[in-house]
């Protein structure tokens, strides 16, 4: 379990998609990359004494459906450093894609979106 986060000092959003395959847990690793990927926190560093294993990461993600197949800890290793927590919530969005592509393993036409909201601190 993780330790409770004293200070929140970034949130950062990020949206994933599954066009092809509905498979929830690569829309939420893009979802977690998209939130994540263009950001740099040169300062955390300082704040943790150097140790980034004191890093509080808390992912929220937003799913639109099969949660119970979401691999958590492969949204986990999305993240170099840090003790990270996740917490999966109905949300996100399922949308018709139009095609049914059975070479991409698709069970039917609907495109996977998952939303994510990350908060990280000391």
């Amino acid at each position: 379990m993780s330790a409770a986060m004293k200070q929140v000092m970034f949130v950062e959003l990020g949206m994933g998609v599954d066009l092809h395959g509905q498979d929830v847990t690569k829309a939420a690793v893009r979802a977690v990359r998209n939130a994540i990927e263009r950001n740099s926190m040169p300062g955390m560093r300082a704040l943790v004494n150097g140790d980034t294993s004191k890093m509080r990461v808390r992912v929220h993600l937003a799913v639109p459906a099969d949660a119970e197949k979401l691999d958590q800890e492969a949204v986990r290793a999305v993240f170099p450093y840090g003790d990270v927590s996740i917490t999966v919530d109905s949300g996100g969005m399922l949308a018709p894609s139009g095609i049914f592509l059975a070479d991409k393993d698709d069970r039917n036409e609907l495109i996977y979106v998952v939303n994510a909201a990350i908060e990280v601190g000391i």
